[in-house]
């Protein structure tokens, strides 16, 4: 019995993604563990929609088992993301297969090996003290020795195979080319895989309706979706502009020392632009740098706000959270509990006192804001996984 595992955000769910549920199966996965960002997603964004509802459609899309990739990973860059998704994976599977740019799974092995040997190690943080961005001194290493053209989807799987290598990990990889748009295109094209960046902007831009959204993801899903987000469910940013702003016109720079991606004047940068920005939109473009991208904005910020420091992300995930599970999913969960692996909470109030859960807490106070339907902060903590019998 082979079970294989995927990291995911499904931010939302759509075709693509269940193009590499299928892929896992005819691959001969057995069962599919998902461990899916929670409220919070890489680029240093809230999710679309609650982890509870995205973990439910991934169920109905192929998953047997979706666990939480837990904040403040989800929202890290590439080396923690992909450390804290493949510990918590190794507890449960054999294999890990995800989308890549390249779909050349021996390319990125290559430069996995290359990227775990101490001299590019080096050679990037050389990089960085010469005032390269992270982001930009791995990818000019990577360059350099002659891994190019190499974009965001790569570096992840790059990560998840260095990490299994550090670790001493028997994990087997596998990779699928990515088909239809790409990561972060914001237009849809008719006949083809979507990015679910370009779903997100049809919400953001009030242009969602069932008829189209149905063309690029599940019928049930594009359903539950419009659903929420003519209730008010879905996550809108804009209604966070006041309490961000606020939130930095209150502080400064050195408030922040310990906080994780915050360094190197970042921080002091944003407030001072908060004090001379009246939105989000307004100040996300004053903070344009060549140095820094986007992504690494918007973790700072979100990192302030919810305290995570350095110490944090360097510690391995102290557990994980059941989001859903079926038949299939239920029995491995009980399998590999009784196995030495990571600490599954199956109701999140029951989750243990550390900085993981702080963190967490703080994250929700925020997302149960992000929306018009508001919620009370301590929401999240009275959802349930969704376990099918």
């Amino acid at each position: 019995m082979s079970d294989f595992g995927i990291i995911c955000e499904f931010n939302p769910i759509h075709n693509g993604h269940v193009r590499l549920l299928q892929k896992a199966r005819e691959m001969g996965a057995e069962r599919i563990v998902c461990v899916m960002s929670g409220n919070a997603v890489q680029r240093g964004e809230l999710s679309i929609a609650d982890k509870y509802f995205r973990a439910e459609q991934a169920l109905k899309c192929g998953a047997d088992l979706v666990l939480e990739l837990p904040y403040p990973y989800s929202s890290a860059s590439a080396e923690y993301f992909a450390r804290a998704g493949v510990k918590i994976l190794s507890s449960f599977v054999d294999n890990i297969i995800f989308g890549s740019e390249c779909g050349d799974i021996s390319l990125l092995t290559n430069a996995a090996e290359c990227a775990y040997a101490e001299d590019f190690k080096s050679a990037v943080s050389k990089r960085i003290e010469n005032g390269e961005g992270a982001a930009h001194a791995y990818f000019g290493e990577l360059e350099s020795r002659g891994f190019c053209g190499l974009s965001s989807n790569d570096i992840l799987g790059v990560e998840y195979i260095r990490t299994a290598i550090e670790n001493g990990s028997k994990l087997g990889f596998f990779t699928i080319k990515r088909e239809g748009a790409g990561y972060l295109e914001t237009e849809l094209k008719a006949n083809e895989n979507p990015s679910a960046s370009a779903l997100r902007r049809l919400f953001e831009n009030g242009e969602a309706d069932l008829s189209l959204l149905s063309e690029y993801m599940p019928s049930d899903t594009a359903k539950a979706l419009n659903e929420a987000y003519q209730n008010g469910g879905l996550t809108d940013m804009r209604e966070l502009d006041t309490a961000i702003l606020t939130f930095f016109r209150l502080h400064n720079g050195s408030d922040f020392e310990d906080i994780a991606e915050a360094g190197g004047g970042l921080a002091n940068r944003i407030c001072s632009l908060a004090r001379d920005s009246v939105s989000i939109d307004e100040l996300f473009e004053k903070l344009k740098t060549k140095r820094y991208t986007d992504a690494r904005f918007r973790r700072a910020m979100l990192f302030c706000m919810t305290g995570v420091t350095h110490s944090l992300l360097d510690a391995p995930p102290a557990y994980t959270v059941l989001l859903a599970a079926n038949k299939k999913g239920r029995e491995l969960l009980s399998e590999k509990r009784k196995a030495d692996g990571i600490a599954v909470v199956t109701k999140p109030a029951d989750a243990p006192e550390c900085t993981q859960t702080q963190a967490n807490t703080a994250l929700d106070a925020i997302f149960t804001l992000a929306r018009k339907n508001k919620l009370e902060a301590s929401a999240m903590l009275k959802k349930r996984a969704q376990v099918e019998s």
